[in-house]
């Protein structure tokens, strides 16, 4: 099983970042929903609270926040053509329920509270030369 991904927004700077998510971690966070804070010692962020705000499966379909389920879902939507069009068309589109899951690629996160380290690590000396 590959290594998740976790892309962390910071609402100070309006940066994100990206990190890595061993599958250990990504396990102890099966069963949160989006919606849920959760702690930062998960993504190598102590001292940080972090809130789900979305993701995507290993085969990339988007998780949606109203699907109160763990697995996937196809559910018809409407699409409206214009601003003022009265007739759209419907289509049915496969979404992943709110309940992460150990299928989960990528993770997306909020910060809600920040820790003492910074979340940009600094570039070492030797990749600056290259």
């Amino acid at each position: 099983m590959a290594n998740s991904v976790a892309i962390i927004a910071d609402g100070k700077s309006g940066k994100t970042y990206k990190k890595e998510v061993t599958p250990e971690n990504l396990n102890s966070l099966v069963g949160r929903k989006i919606g849920d804070e959760v702690d930062g010692i998960f993504f190598e962020l102590p001292g940080y609270r972090l809130k789900i705000t979305g993701g995507s499966t290993n085969d990339g379909f988007p998780m949606k926040s109203d699907l109160q389920i763990s697995g996937r879902k196809r559910i018809l939507r409407i699409f409206n053509k214009g601003k003022r069009a009265k007739n759209g068309y419907r289509k049915r589109v496969t979404f992943r329920g709110s309940i992460v899951g150990a299928d989960i690629a990528q993770l997306n996160l909020k910060v809600t509270q920040y820790g003492p380290n910074p979340l940009e690590v600094p570039a070492k000396e030797d990749e600056k030369k290259e």
